[in-house]
């Protein structure tokens, strides 16, 4: 079978398209795969390790005493104020954080410029925000990626969280792992 000059040229523009596609594909199967892989390591990493030492602030230049973050039960919401799944998590969030009031929750921002970060966050969130001063926390936590959700009972970590619960099912199953604590 004869192809036209136009069939040829069609063929060999293709053949670079179907590279890139194929490409692309297997970067992006990898690299979700690393994720998932890095969470793991992140989860097995703290559970049932103290909290490390925290230096949060607020808008207000005010510091949270880091003591209120070791007693009874704590949640730390860890969310970024320019992220789109941070908002559906925060429109989640304020339907459930009342219904453990044993349990108190605190939204930090791990990283960006502090200033710029609360300001957007300002009367955005449930909860008043405070930021990770140096991104410390955030760091020896190993925490790169938001929303993750951290639950601390005593000063110990106990359970972690992961991504965002912006569909129903993610949002029950968040309900019950929340009444599980």
């Amino acid at each position: 079978m004869m192809l036209t000059a136009r069939a040829k040229s069609f063929v060999i523009m293709l053949i670079p398209i179907t590279v890139f596609c194929g490409s692309f594909y297997l970067f992006y199967k990898r690299a979700q795969e690393g994720l998932r892989g890095r969470d793991l390591i992140l989860t097995s990493a703290v559970i049932n390790r103290p909290l490390p030492k925290a230096h949060l602030v607020n808008l207000y230049g005010e510091s949270l005493d880091d003591e209120r973050l070791r007693h009874s039960k704590v949640m730390l919401v860890f969310m970024m104020p320019d992220c789109p799944a941070c908002d559906l998590e925060n429109e989640f969030l304020k339907t459930v954080i009342n219904s453990r009031q044993d349990i108190e929750f605190f939204y930090i921002i791990p990283f960006g410029g502090k200033d710029q970060m609360l300001r957007l966050a300002q009367n955005k969130y449930a909860l008043e925000p405070f930021y990770d001063v140096g991104s410390d926390l955030s760091r020896d936590l190993e925490i790169y990626q938001v929303p993750i959700k951290i639950f601390v009972e005593n000063g110990i970590i106990k359970k972690v969280w992961l991504n965002a619960t912006i569909d129903q099912r993610k949002q029950t199953e968040f309900k019950d792992w929340l009444r599980s604590v």
